[in-house]
């Protein structure tokens, strides 16, 4: 009996399709990456200028690290770890940023209760 048999054009056609979507899938990757790790950054650099490096400096140094951790991967080409420590170093980065400003709302809002008091004590000595 005669077995059909494929023509070899078909399976080099097939490889060749498969390489080509595997490529396309990588390389698509790397704006994605790009854009984490952009993100991050600016994350970053929001708690630097909101004073997290004095006010949360754990949480800040922490997010410092995750986001050294993004770029090295991405610099490997490993887009998967440095979108998800860009995710990680931006969420981090926004904490340490929220803490410093809740820091400071916090001191301001006791400077006005001394103020208060302040005040408080000057109109009691007034006379009646």
């Amino acid at each position: 009996m005669n077995e059909p048999t494929r023509p070899p054009h078909r399976s080099i056609f097939v490889c060749i399709a498969l390489a080509a979507l595997s490529a396309v899938g990588c390389a698509s990757r790397g704006p994605l990456t790009a854009a984490k790790v952009a993100q991050a950054e600016r994350a970053v650099e929001d708690a630097q200028q909101a004073g997290a490096a004095v006010s949360a400096p754990l949480e800040f140094r922490t997010a410092q690290d995750k986001l050294k951790a993004a770029q090295a991967a991405m610099a490997k080409g490993n887009h998967d770890r440095a979108i998800r420590s860009a995710e990680q170093a931006a969420i981090d980065g926004e904490y340490a940023r929220a803490l410093a400003a809740n820091q400071r709302v916090n001191a301001m809002s006791d400077e006005m209760n001394q103020y208060i008091k302040v005040l408080r004590q000057e109109l009691e000595r007034l006379p009646r």
